[in-house]
């Protein structure tokens, strides 16, 4: 087992704490002891980062590893299974790039998810951890997302909810509502019903997993506060009475702000479907009320960026959406950090693994470029450069 010890000027836990001058002693994969004036054995490395920022590694739990963020998610269906697993392994390296450490694909087709987790885990990538959720759960005919599980009914949503379990997911993605993506429905028309939603979300909880709904529209987003579907994902427009409603069920939001962000600056370029323009249209002007409304109200946010999605690139995409949840959401830095650290954790289960800098947990840590503090400027993030060491299960998986 390897010995490290890493001092760092400032330490950002990820659950709102900070620490100064103190040092984080790493045995093997997990960290071991933090504090100051450490003894640790003869053969330990030093690493002296006592003028800099350590913070956890990003979570980024919402990216599409079956799409590149080309301008037509329909594209993909020209591609084989085995081509979107190559070319996804590429894009889940960019994501180390930016100090992305943990990320959850939130849907693909076939296993292709999994097949990129596998070259992951066996080392043939330099990728993150990696967690998938298999095939989103749809009523039948309600996505046109390749691969989709379609179930109607309770009792059908729970054979379906069993199969991506069986399969190895690491958590349940629930279509709720229709979606922007798909030409053949329209975002706001609400498609589970809410005991179908709530036997998804009992299935996941019984083996310790979490619930995500895709939702727009007051009533699919009521649906899936009122179902126990631990994160709300889009939920657009956010209603006052939805907001009360998940503060009452503990429900965690999940905007995606950057995926509309992007795109609707592209609205005019001729590239996106009309479909797809037409519907960002019409929700992208009621985000930032609703994100704001949830941010004052105490929402607990997540960190998820769509990536894949049109314009919605790997990397920078995990740190703009921390900035926009800061810039349009009214959040503060630290706020946006803990969505992007200690809640994203949460929402896929290995908080008691991953997402703040304690002891017990596995050494995912960020070493920030000299004079640089996302407390004080949360964009730094999205400048690689300035994320100097990424390390992963206490290695240095990135260095500069």
């Amino acid at each position: 087992m390897s010995n490290l010890l890493l001092k760092a000027g400032k330490l950002i836990v990820g659950d709102g704490k900070t620490l100064e001058n103190v040092s984080i002693f790493i045995q093997g994969e997990k960290i071991s002891e933090i504090g100051q004036d450490l003894t640790t054995p003869p053969d330990t490395e030093v690493l002296d980062f006592s003028d800099r920022v350590v913070m956890p590694g990003i979570i980024d739990p919402h990216v599409h590893v079956c799409f590149d963020g080309g301008t037509n998610p329909e594209e993909v269906k020209l591609f084989s299974d085995e081509l979107l697993a190559i070319r996804g392994v590429q894009l889940v390296e960019i994501l180390l790039e930016y100090g992305v450490t943990t990320v959850g694909d939130a849907a693909g087709r076939g296993n292709v998810p999994f097949a990129v987790k596998e070259a992951i885990e066996k080392g043939l990538i330099n990728g993150p951890r990696f967690l998938p959720c298999g095939k989103m759960i749809t009523i039948s005919g309600g996505r046109n997302f390749g691969g989709a599980n379609q179930a109607d009914g309770p009792d059908d949503v729970r054979r379906a909810v069993r199969e991506e379990i069986g399969r190895g997911a690491s958590y349940i993605k629930l279509a709720a509502t229709g979606a922007i993506s798909s030409p053949n429905t329209e975002s706001f028309n609400s498609q589970f019903d809410i005991d179908e939603l709530q036997a998804a979300a009992n299935e996941a909880r019984k083996v310790q997993l979490k619930s995500h709904a895709h939702a727009y529209g007051d009533v699919g987003i009521k649906n899936t506060i009122l179902a126990g579907v631990d994160v709300l994902v889009h939920g657009h427009p956010l209603s006052q009475e939805n907001i009360e409603l998940m503060k009452k069920h503990k429900t965690m939001y999940m905007p995606t702000i950057v995926t509309y962000y992007e795109s609707q600056l592209h609205h005019n370029d001729g590239d996106l479907p009309e479909y797809m323009v037409r519907k960002e249209k019409e929700i992208f002007p009621l985000i930032e009320e609703g994100v704001r409304n949830a941010v004052k109200a105490g929402i607990e946010l997540v960190v998820g960026t769509d990536s894949g999605m049109p314009y919605t690139y790997y990397g920078k995409s995990t740190s703009e959406e921390m900035e926009l949840m800061v810039r349009l959401g009214g959040a503060s830095e630290m706020i946006a950090i803990i969505a992007g650290t200690k809640n994203a954790a949460w929402s896929l289960s290995i908080d008691d693994k991953v997402g703040t800098i304690e002891v017990g947990k596995s050494a995912d840590l960020l070493v920030l470029a000299l004079g640089k503090n996302p407390l004080e400027d949360i964009t730094i993030l999205q400048d690689k450069e300035n994320i100097k060491r990424v390390f992963l299960k206490g290695k240095i998986v990135i260095e500069r």
